[in-house]
């Protein structure tokens, strides 16, 4: 895992220190304007409106607190009704379900437009794609084996103001939208393939580095929160649901291509 940590910084830094290396070569006429990176004396013709991008990092493991239930039929309300603890030592209709997910990946992408709102800010719509995986968890405080990815899907809509660094161009801001989030595989061989969507928004600062007239590289750091959600079984007997909006961390590179 650390060494792992340390790659995906590694990775990160050679990105910065390449595009620091084109903004150097550019020479000092090249700034990244809240219109595009153009010179500080622009044509009309080198004036872009819009935007379009792409990105690729790491997401950070996390902690999900969730709470399990059985689909209590007649003869489980008659003998274990809700609240019952008896010799089973918990309630069937309230079982705490704990994991922490491995280390990620995420991509996506999106079409953005230049503003000059409050001295220069951008606005975008775009999609996304995370994805951690699992292989254990405590089960009403027993450790389980498990294998299974959990697999989030967005658009977005976002707000991005930004702050000139000499050259570069550094910007903070968020967005708000939709998620669905897809639990697929397996705890101690009970099989899921259950999907829930919900509210979703974001907190977002990163910094660009301009490359030449159209093209900018940045880096990224993503804070994501999604709403509550519900998986079931395959076998629709068994529920569980997050105790708390579940919350992702991600470092991400990519590039923008003025238009």
């Amino acid at each position: 895992m650390e060494k792992l940590n340390i790659r995906i910084l590694s990775v990160v830094i050679a990105t910065v220190l390449v595009a620091t290396s084109h903004i150097a070569n550019a020479g000092p006429g090249y700034r990244l304007s809240s219109k595009s990176p153009v010179p500080k004396a622009p044509i009309a013709s080198s004036a872009h409106r819009g935007y379009v991008f792409g990105y690729g990092g790491f997401v950070f493991g996390s902690t999900w607190n969730n709470n399990g239930a059985f689909d209590l039929d007649s003869d489980w309300q008659e003998h274990c009704p809700p609240g019952y603890d008896g010799h089973y030592g918990f309630d069937p209709a309230s079982i705490p379900m704990n994991w922490d997910t491995d280390n990620g990946w995420s991509f996506g992408g999106g079409i953005g437009r230049y503003s000059g709102l409050f001295g220069g800010s951008r606005f975008e719509l775009e999609g996304s794609y995370l994805s951690n995986g699992v292989d254990s968890l405590q089960y009403a405080g027993f450790a389980l084996p498990a294998n299974f990815d959990l697999s989030t899907k967005t658009v977005m809509v976002n707000y991005l103001k930004e702050v000139p660094f000499g050259s570069a161009t550094g910007y903070f801001g968020g967005g708000i939208g939709w998620a669905w989030t897809t639990m697929d595989g397996d705890i101690d061989t009970i099989q899921y393939g259950s999907t829930d969507d919900g509210f979703a928004w974001q907190l977002i600062a990163g910094m660009d580095f301009p490359v030449t007239e159209r093209l900018a590289l940045f880096t990224q750091y993503r804070y994501l929160v999604l709403d509550e959600a519900t998986f079931t079984t395959d076998f629709g007997d068994f529920s569980n649901t997050t105790e708390e909006n579940p919350t992702s961390h991600s470092v991400l590179v990519g590039a923008r291509v003025s238009f």
